[in-house]
C-alpha cells in the first residue's frame, strides 16, 4: 500500500512539474518527490523536442542531431531512471498480470502529462517557440540541461536506495 501511495504522489508531482524547469530543481527529500523532479526533466527536454518537430519544421535536422547527443552523453542516467520507475511500478504490483496493467497505466500518465508540457510550451505564441526551437540546440549543450549537476542533490538522494 505504502507502494501504491509513492507512485500516485510520483504521478501528482510529475503533473505538477508542467509548471516549468525552474521549479523542478528543488529538492524535497522523499525519494517518489525526487525521483518524479529528476524523471520529469528528461519529460520536459523531450516534450520541447516534439513540438519544435512539429511547428517548426526547418529546425529538425539540427535539434535531432542536438538530441540525440543529449541523449548518448545522458544515456547511462536515463536507463537508470527508467529502471527506478518500473522498480517502483513493479512493487506496487501484485502480480505480472497487475504490473503489466499498472506500467500501462503509468506510462500512459507520464506520456499525457508529456503532452501538456507540449502544449505550454507552444502556448506560448509564434514568435517565442521559434526562438526556442531555434536555440534548443544550445540549451541541450547548457548547464541546465546537464541533469547530473543541475539535479545532483536529488540524485544522491535517490541513489541511497538500491535497485
Amino acid at each position: 500500500m505504502l507502494v501504491n501511495k509513492t507512485l500516485s504522489m510520483m504521478m501528482v508531482a510529475l503533473a505538477g512539474a508542467a509548471a516549468g524547469p525552474a521549479v523542478l530543481a528543488q529538492a524535497t527529500g522523499t525519494y517518489a518527490d525526487d525521483l518524479s523532479r529528476v524523471y520529469e526533466a528528461p519529460q520536459f527536454i523531450r516534450a520541447i523536442k516534439e513540438a519544435c518537430d512539429t511547428n517548426q519544421v526547418p529546425s529538425r535536422a539540427v535539434n535531432d542531431a542536438a538530441y540525440a547527443a543529449w541523449r548518448r552523453r545522458h544515456k547511462a542516467l536515463l536507463d537508470e531512471l527508467e529502471l527506478r520507475f518500473t522498480a517502483m511500478i513493479r512493487g506496487a504490483s501484485t502480480d505480472e498480470h497487475d504490473y503489466a496493467k499498472n506500467i500501462g497505466k503509468y506510462a500512459g500518465a507520464v506520456v499525457q502529462n508529456r503532452e501538456e508540457l507540449k502544449e505550454q510550451f507552444l502556448a506560448q505564441g509564434a514568435q517565442e517557440v521559434e526562438r526556442r526551437c531555434r536555440e534548443f540546440p544550445q540549451y541541450l549543450r547548457s548547464a541546465d540541461a546537464d541533469l547530473n549537476k543541475r539535479y545532483a542533490e536529488e540524485l544522491k538522494s535517490i541513489r541511497k536506495r538500491k535497485l
